[in-house]
C-alpha cells in the first residue's frame, strides 16, 4: 500500500518542479548594441494590482527579462494598500521593495508611475518612467481636482498637463498608454487635440503599442512611425502573470526590445532617448526596419550552401525564440523557391533555389531571394522586406 502513495507523491513533485523551469526567450543581440527584454508597464497590490512587488521581479527573472519598470497608479482612489491596510507606504514603496529584490537576479528596475487622468472624457492614460517621486507627481495632479467646478475635460487636461510636467522635472521619460482602451476609446482610436499640445510641450515620448488587455494597437503603432515615438509595450498586468500568459502551451509574455549600448539603466534611458526599441508580442515584431532588419539577420543562420549546375541548396536556422514568416517578394521572378517560408523557434530547414525549369541548367547566373516578413512589421500592413543576392559559381555556367 505505501508503494503507490510513494510513487504518487514522487510524481507530484517532479511534475511541480518541472513546472517552476524558466520559460526565457532567446532574442540575439545587433551590431553595436545589447538587446534588452523588459516589460514597460505592470502593476502590484501597492496601486490596483494583486501582485507583491517581489513577485513581479521573481516573473520577470523567470521569463528571461533584464527589466521592468513598475508603474503603479499615483491617485489617490488607487492606493489600495493603504486604503484596504493602513500601511505605510507612499507611491515609491513598490518600486523599492522591487529594486531591492532585483539585486538577486541582476535584474533592472525602473521607478515608473502611472498618470491616470482623463476620466471617460479623452485616453489619458500615461506612463512617466525614470522618475524620483510619485508622490509629487500626484500631488501636482491632483491641485486640479474640483477646480473647475463641472468643466471635467479643462480638469483632467490641466491635471495632465501639470502632473507630466512635473514628472519630465524629474527627468522623466514618458509614454501614453493604450490609446485605443474602450473605456477611452468606444468607437475609433484618435490623436485628441491634448495629446498635439503634449507632444508639443515634449511631455510625450514613446506610444505603447501593445497593451496585453488588448493586443496591438494598428493607429499607435503608425504614430509611433510617423511622429517618431519609442515603441513600447506593457503587459499592464495586475493579477499574476500566469493568468496572462498560457506557459503550458509555449507562449511568451509580450516584451519590449531595447536596443542599449550597455546593460544599465542609462543604457535603457539612452536607448529611449535615441528610439531604438521594437515590440515583441503574440509572436510578432514591430519596429524601424533599421533596428528590426539587423534583428532578423541575427536571427537567421545560413549554412552548408551548395550549388550543382541545376540548384542551390542550403541549411537555415532560426537561432531565436521569435517565429519568421516568410512570403515570396517581386524582383525573384527568374528563380524558383519555396514562396512561404516558417521558421518557428530553433527550426532548421533545408531551402533550395533553382531555375525556372528544374530540369535544365541555370537560365540565371545572379538574382535575388527576395522575401517579406510577413510577422514582422515596419509599419501597419508593411511588413520587413529582406533581400539575399545570389551569383552562381564560374564552374557551373554554361
Amino acid at each position: 500500500m505505501k508503494r503507490p502513495i510513494f510513487i504518487t507523491l514522487l510524481l507530484a513533485a517532479s511534475l511541480s518542479a518541472a513546472a517552476t523551469v524558466p520559460h526565457r526567450s532567446r532574442v540575439p543581440d545587433i551590431p553595436g548594441y545589447k538587446t534588452l527584454k523588459g516589460d514597460f508597464h505592470m502593476h502590484t497590490n501597492f496601486s490596483d494590482g494583486n501582485v507583491w512587488p517581489v513577485t513581479r521581479v521573481d516573473e520577470a527573472h523567470f521569463d528571461g527579462l533584464d527589466f521592468i519598470s513598475i508603474t503603479d497608479h499615483v491617485e489617490t482612489h488607487h492606493q489600495h494598500m493603504v486604503k484596504d491596510f493602513g500601511a505605510k507606504a507612499d507611491r515609491n514603496s513598490s518600486y523599492e521593495m522591487a529594486a531591492k529584490q532585483a539585486k538577486k537576479y541582476g535584474i533592472l528596475v525602473i521607478h515608473g508611475a502611472e498618470l491616470t487622468r482623463g476620466g471617460r472624457t479623452f485616453p489619458g492614460h500615461f506612463n512617466t518612467h525614470f522618475i524620483t517621486d510619485g508622490d509629487a507627481v500626484n500631488q501636482v495632479a491632483e491641485a486640479h481636482n474640483g477646480k473647475y467646478g463641472d468643466d471635467e475635460v479643462r480638469q483632467e487636461e490641466a491635471a495632465i498637463i501639470d502632473g507630466l510636467t512635473e514628472a519630465k522635472r524629474q527627468g522623466a521619460f514618458i509614454t501614453w498608454n493604450h490609446p485605443d482602451w474602450e473605456q477611452q476609446a468606444p468607437n475609433e482610436t484618435k490623436w485628441w487635440p491634448i495629446h498635439t499640445e503634449l507632444l508639443n510641450k515634449g511631455l510625450i515620448d514613446g506610444i505603447e503599442i501593445y497593451n496585453s488587455f488588448i493586443g496591438i494597437d494598428p493607429e499607435a503603432f503608425h504614430w509611433a512611425i510617423e511622429k517618431d515615438l519609442a515603441i513600447t509595450t506593457g503587459t499592464d498586468a495586475h493579477k499574476p502573470m500566469f493568468q496572462w500568459v498560457d506557459y503550458e502551451k509555449g507562449e511568451y509574455r509580450p516584451m519590449t526590445l531595447v536596443f542599449a549600448k550597455e546593460r544599465s539603466l542609462d543604457g535603457i534611458r539612452e536607448a529611449l532617448d535615441g528610439r531604438r526599441t521594437a515590440a515583441l508580442a503574440d509572436g510578432c515584431v514591430y519596429g524601424k526596419a533599421e533596428w528590426i532588419k539587423p534583428l532578423l539577420d541575427a536571427c537567421i543562420e545560413i549554412t552548408n550552401v551548395k550549388f550543382t549546375e541545376k540548384k542551390l541548396t542550403c541549411t537555415v536556422r532560426n537561432n531565436s525564440t521569435i517565429p519568421i514568416h516568410l512570403a515570396k517578394a517581386p524582383g525573384s521572378e527568374m528563380v524558383v523557391y519555396a514562396r512561404q517560408v516558417h521558421l518557428n523557434e530553433d527550426e532548421e530547414i533545408s531551402f533550395s533555389v533553382n531555375g525556372i525549369d528544374s530540369r535544365k541548367p541555370w537560365n540565371t547566373y545572379e538574382f535575388d531571394v527576395n522575401f517579406y516578413v510577413t510577422n514582422w512589421l515596419t509599419d501597419v500592413d508593411a511588413p520587413l522586406q529582406i533581400s539575399y543576392h545570389v551569383s552562381v559559381p564560374a564552374k557551373y555556367r554554361k
